[in-house]
Formats: structure tokens, sequence, C-alpha cells
């Protein structure tokens, strides 16, 4: 019921800071949560431009999952936003976690 206070803790932190969820585990006949926490929500991309899910113990991370963040609109302006000329579903992961490394910020695990 609190979660959106670690999303605000971190972002007030660091306003050049993309805060990620962790994606909830559910299951698919009742909607409810399965497990302690939920799934994963780390993942990476490889050298050749796989993208992975995992990574190491720590809040930091390579890649966002998805459309699924938080960050501060300070940040959002600086960083440009989403690319106006994606216009198919899919990439913007790979797109938004580049350029947050790229242009100075981080992007870490709630």
């Amino acid at each position: 019921k609190d979660w959106y206070k670690d999303f605000l803790r971190l972002i007030g932190e660091n306003y050049r800071r993309m805060v990620i969820p962790q994606i909830t585990n559910l299951d698919v006949e009742t909607w409810t949560q399965m497990g302690e926490g939920g799934g994963m929500s780390k993942c990476y991309v490889t050298w050749d431009g796989d993208f992975k899910w995992g990574g190491p113990d720590d809040q930091y991370m390579g890649m966002l999952s998805g459309g699924l963040l938080g960050m501060s609109k300070r940040w959002w302006d600086e960083s440009g936003g989403y690319d106006d000329k994606m216009l198919g579903w899919g990439g913007e992961n790979i797109d938004q976690g580049v350029r947050m490394w790229v242009c100075g910020g981080e992007i870490v695990a709630a």
C-alpha cells in the first residue's frame, strides 16, 4: 500500500534517476500476487543486442524492462522523454535505458 514511498525517496536522492518497480508475479486465474514480492525487474542488453533478464544483486540496472518507471519531470524533460519517431510498440525500453546512462543518469530497482 505504500509502494510509492520508495519511488519518491529514490527519485528525491538523485533527480537524474529512473526508478523501476519489481514486476509482480500474478496468478492468471485469480489475479492475486504469488510469493513475497514478485518476479524480476532487472535486465540488460548484451553487445549483440540481445535482451536478458537478471543481473547483479545491487540496486543498479543496465536497462529497464518496459514502460514501468518513475522519474522526475525535470529529468524526463532534460533527457528528451519518449522518442516521437518510435511509432510501433517495443524498443522504448532500450532507447530510454541507453539514453539514461549516456546522458549522465542512472537506473535503479525499487
